[in-house]
């Protein structure tokens, strides 16, 4: 066989192989953390998706907005969204929606409340702002697909901004993938 035909059948063997995930950064501050334990330097690094955007999310993704875990979800289902006071936000785009979601939850992307979303108004409207008085709106819990999922804190601060009071607001930081990962039931998105 000739050399251009080994390299041509070693080319096509690495085409075969899965992808390889690269290292990427940490959160958008940190690429590596280095730190000394036990005498021994550790450096800590994340290989996946790129960061940005699937930077690793802080639990708490906006000031004075609780975060909240999978037992909290269940009862958030049961005591708000059974009696039509809370919705549960799949902050996700509706193709992620699509393939699966939580339980209950609809599909409001991110974007969709970004202040220059000329239907914005509307949207807060459906979820019971009355001209700008937020004492009727819903209290919620947003999620995406998992803590390196950027939608949600940016989703926080648009209804912050917009003057959603942070006590109605809940974060799911665990989103679709945590939960799935938990083997919780899942339904498919509308």
């Amino acid at each position: 066989m000739s050399q251009g035909l080994y390299l041509a059948a070693f080319v096509v063997s690495l085409t075969a192989l899965p992808a390889i995930a690269q290292q990427t950064r940490i959160s958008e501050g940190r690429a590596t953390l280095d730190v000394t334990l036990s005498g021994q330097m550790v450096t800590v690094s994340r290989n996946g998706a790129a960061c940005p955007p699937a930077c690793i999310q802080p639990m708490m993704a906006a000031p004075g907005v609780a975060t909240i875990g999978e037992l909290e979800v269940l009862d958030f289902l049961d005591l708000f969204v059974a009696d039509g006071r809370g919705l549960l936000i799949d902050a996700r785009l509706p193709a992620g929606y699509g393939v699966g979601t939580l339980p209950g939850a609809v599909n409001v992307p991110s974007a969709t409340l970004a202040p220059d979303n000329p239907y914005r108004a509307d949207l807060l409207s459906a979820l019971g702002v009355r001209d700008g008085d937020f004492s009727g709106a819903y209290d919620l819990v947003l999620f995406a697909d998992g803590p390196a999922a950027p939608e949600v804190p940016v989703a926080l601060r648009s209804l912050l901004e917009a003057g959603y009071p942070a006590e109605k607001l809940k974060y799911y930081r665990g989103g679709y993938q945590t939960w799935t990962a938990l083997g919780l039931s899942t339904a498919a998105g509308q």
